[in-house]
C-alpha cells in the first residue's frame, strides 16, 4: 500500500485533503460504530477508508477510494 495510516492525502477529485484510517490489511478501530462493528475495512473492494478534513484536528464524513485517486500532500 502506498498510504499509511493516520497520513494526510489529497483526494484528486474533490481536491480535498483527508487523512488515511484504514487500508485493505489495516481496519480502522472505531470506538463507536451504529452497526457494533470493532474493526471497519474498505467497502467494495476500495483501498482506503479516508476522513475529510475540515480543520486541524477535526474531520468530516468518510470516503472509500482507491489508491489512483489520492495522492500525497
Amino acid at each position: 500500500m502506498k498510504f499509511k495510516i493516520n497520513q494526510e492525502v489529497l483526494e484528486v477529485a474533490s481536491g480535498k485533503r483527508c487523512i488515511v484510517v484504514a487500508t485493505k490489511e489495516e481496519p480502522w478501530k472505531k470506538t463507536i460504530d451504529p452497526y457494533n462493528r470493532k474493526e471497519v475495512y474498505p467497502e467494495n473492494n476500495t483501498d482506503y477508508i479516508v476522513l475529510i478534513k475540515i480543520d486541524e484536528n477535526e474531520y468530516k464524513g468518510e470516503m472509500h477510494v482507491y489508491e489512483k485517486q489520492l495522492t500525497d500532500v
